[in-house]
């Protein structure tokens, strides 16, 4: 891609629309000081003493953290928080980032999904133990998806995409029910203009009349065999009556008919905690802005070469940024 190309595309970001339909996650950050470990006088366990905490956005917020960075102008979060502290601090940092929450529901009889992560310092580097995950098991209410549902109505006819983050394994018990599908798929009917993208760790064969993006694995297990790459990406498109994106990892992306674009070369150390996401908001932000299939994988190829780069936190990209990743690695090849 000629960079006036991608300076153009990017140009176009400040006035998109985009709507963030998903599982809202708080990351928190707990960094623990082991020389400060005292024992429990109740237990006398190892009570470990907390030193900082941060937090933010996770999971479909991730894509909207990047959305912020990447300077989409109208950003629009659709999913739910509990009535707790954890939700109030999620609301806020969205609101902080000027996300519209109109549509996202506070469910009392929900806790706000979190991922706590405590973080060791072990003097020249941080080491992560053992993830805390709050995350609901019991079915969605009913009313909540009958919110939700008018939301997407309402939001259809008004924004230039629609992502869709199914982070949940257990079914049914996020934002992304088997209602909500069938809605999206009703709606990728009515609206063939607008952008609707999904990305599901667990139900991306469940998906119609929405593109999605999957990796290589999770293509096979949606067609139940092994297939060459294009073929692979034929028969989901036939199934989907939409684009398929199949992330390779370090190879790159495939789009279209198959052809892959490159990612990025990685030299160092790297953390891919939030690239998937990170992709999805450059290539979806793209292609709102006019890009074809190939280009918005490249896009989005540079979005996830920059987060990998950000170690011990979830990365986020910025369009200078990924600007200074086409100058060092494509530019010459443009």
């Amino acid at each position: 891609m000629k960079l006036q190309r991608l300076e153009e595309l990017f140009s176009r970001f400040d006035e998109l629309r985009v709507a963030v339909v998903g599982d809202l996650f708080l990351d928190q950050w707990y960094h623990i000081d082991p020389a400060l470990d005292e024992p429990s006088v109740e237990t006398g366990r190892t009570a470990w003493q907390v030193t900082r905490i941060h937090s933010s956005p996770g999971a479909a917020g991730t894509v909207l953290n990047n959305l912020y960075t990447m300077g989409v102008g109208r950003r629009i979060a659709v999913g739910f928080t509990g009535e707790d502290g954890s939700g109030w601090t999620l609301r806020r940092q969205l609101e902080q980032q000027g996300v519209d929450i109109t549509h996202m529901q506070i469910v009392p009889e929900r806790m706000t999904p979190c991922y706590m992560k405590p973080m060791f310092d072990r003097g020249d580097h941080l080491e992560e133990g053992n993830r805390l995950d709050v995350k609901n098991r019991l079915h969605m209410p009913r009313w909540v998806e009958d919110r939700w549902i008018r939301s997407l109505e309402a939001l259809a006819p008004e924004t230039d995409a629609m992502i869709v983050l199914d982070q949940l394994t257990e079914t049914d018990t996020g934002v992304v029910t088997t209602r909500i599908r069938d809605k999206l798929a009703e709606l990728g009917d009515r609206f063939p203009a607008l952008k609707l993208y999904a990305d599901s760790r667990e139900r991306i064969a469940a998906f119609r009349r929405v593109m999605i993006k999957c990796n290589h694995g999770e293509a096979m297990k949606a067609l139940g065999e092994e297939l060459p790459l294009s073929d692979a990406m034929a028969k989901l498109r036939g199934r989907t009556g939409r684009p398929v994106f199949i992330t390779l990892g370090k190879d790159g992306i495939a789009a279209g008919d198959g052809t892959v674009m490159p990612a990025a070369r990685q030299t160092g150390p790297i953390d891919v905690c939030g690239a998937g996401d990170g992709t999805t908001a450059a290539l979806v932000s793209a292609l709102c802005a006019g890009a074809t299939l190939e280009e918005a994988a490249f896009v989005g190829n540079l979005a996830g070469g920059v987060t990998v780069r950000k170690l011990g936190t979830t990365g986020t990209a910025t369009r200078e940024e990924m600007l200074a990743l086409y100058h060092e690695q494509f530019e010459a090849d443009a």
